[in-house]
């Protein structure tokens, strides 16, 4: 028998009535699609930076995806139980990772930063965890009489909808304010950035003065302001990669974990790439691997080796990820000669129109330095001269040897 509602006006609708407790978790379903499309859009970055980063990011997407389809088609007690578990061992990841540091990885015991994304996805995961607990002991079975039932949902669909397309475009809401005219920090605004590398603070990189038989990996010139949360995660690259590198300060300690030199030994400055390292990068490993950088730089100094830099290649064709937006910027060599393995023999120039024997002229993989000597540019600096390098590795407290 099909029963009536009665409404306000002394309208009739139809059909069984709509129950306060349907209503709120057809809400709660809209809140969990939009954490489940937060966690998908940000996987890729986060495979990036360390391969578990990126699964855990997917699983709680699709475990977020699922429970929402749940809800609007099987509700019940379990469902709101495991709502309530998931999303509450969500919240939980994300307080860790931005109070104590990963636990895991490559970034290990370094604190993420707080972006407007990530705030927004876990504030909706708080609302649904909480939603879940209450639907559990309140008595929601009422029929809702004087409100429609679609207009709860409509609600939060359009302001959830509104909130995470924000959040989705790069820069998150200072981009929308700089796009809508509000104040935001201009191009050209200075930057100066605290680490705790001996290079210094970071200050925006200089790409349009780029020595000959140098170039940007992208074509598109890299003059965007930073965001907070990007300046963050450039600081934490620069930290982490220092704090990281510190036990190759001495070459010995280098080459004994595999590093070998891939340009003249001899040279005022030299790099050395662990082949191993390059390899799990080639292979899909994370790119920006702070504890196992493809490549060490060392600036020959009257008082021995000094490390001058971690440089990260990624594989040809590889992603270039830019955690700190225009702060960190690759760069391609096109000027010199390489053998197999990136070994380098020479570099064309006026007195040298040709590669010798052995080697051809093809232009590098990607790479991105993180120098932790003074040179002009800062520790996020796209390059610098040898003499630059050796000058600023004079400089440094760093105790050279070899």
């Amino acid at each position: 028998m099909t029963e009536t509602r009665f409404r306000p006006g002394g309208r009739t609708v139809p059909g069984p009535p709509v129950t306060l407790r349907t209503v709120a978790l057809s809400c709660l379903a809209i809140l969990s699609v939009a954490t489940a499309v937060i966690h998908f859009a940000t996987a890729g970055q986060h495979f990036q930076q360390y391969w578990l980063f990126g699964v855990f990011m997917l699983g709680a997407g699709w475990l977020q995806l699922l429970w929402a389809a749940a809800a609007a088609a099987l509700p019940s007690r379990p469902l709101l139980w495991a709502g309530m578990i998931l999303d509450t061992g969500v919240v939980a990841v994300y307080v860790v990772t931005r109070t104590a540091g990963d636990l895991v990885g490559p970034t290990a015991h370094t604190v993420e930063p707080v972006g407007f994304g990530d705030l927004l996805c876990t504030v909706f995961e708080v609302i649904v965890a909480a939603g879940c607990a209450w639907l559990l002991i309140a008595r929601a079975g009422r029929p809702v009489w004087r409100l429609d039932p679609f207009i709860a949902p409509a609600i939060t669909g359009g302001a959830v909808a509104a909130l995470v397309s924000t959040a989705l475009i790069a820069g998150g809401p200072e981009m929308v304010m700089n796009m809508s005219g509000a104040a935001a920090a201009p191009p050209s605004a200075p930057v100066s950035l605290a680490t705790t590398s001996p290079a210094g603070p970071i200050i925006m990189p200089d790409g349009a003065n780029m020595p000959a038989g140098m170039t940007m990996a992208s074509s598109a010139s890299c003059t965007a302001a930073p965001t907070a949360a990007q300046q963050q995660a450039a600081v934490r690259l620069v930290d982490a990669s220092w704090q990281q590198a510190k036990k190759y300060e001495h070459l010995s300690a280098a080459t004994a974990a595999g590093y070998r030199a891939v340009t003249p030994a001899g040279a005022p400055v030299v790099h050395y790439v662990n082949p191993r390292f390059y390899r799990q990068t080639v292979l899909g490993g994370p790119v920006l691997n702070t504890a196992q950088p493809q490549s060490l730089v060392y600036a020959n100094t009257p008082s021995g080796p000094v490390l001058a830099a971690a440089m990260y290649i990624t594989a040809p064709s590889g992603a270039t990820p830019q955690p700190g937006g225009c702060l960190t910027q690759w760069h391609v060599h096109t000027n010199l000669c390489l053998r197999a393995g990136l070994g380098v023999v020479g570099a064309l120039n006026a007195a040298h129109s040709s590669c010798p024997a052995g080697s051809a002229n093809r232009p590098t993989p990607p790479m991105m330095h993180i120098w932790f000597v003074p040179i002009p540019g800062g520790p996020t600096a796209i390059d610098a001269t040898d003499d630059q390098i050796v000058q600023a590795a004079g400089q440094t407290a760093t105790t050279p040897g070899t």
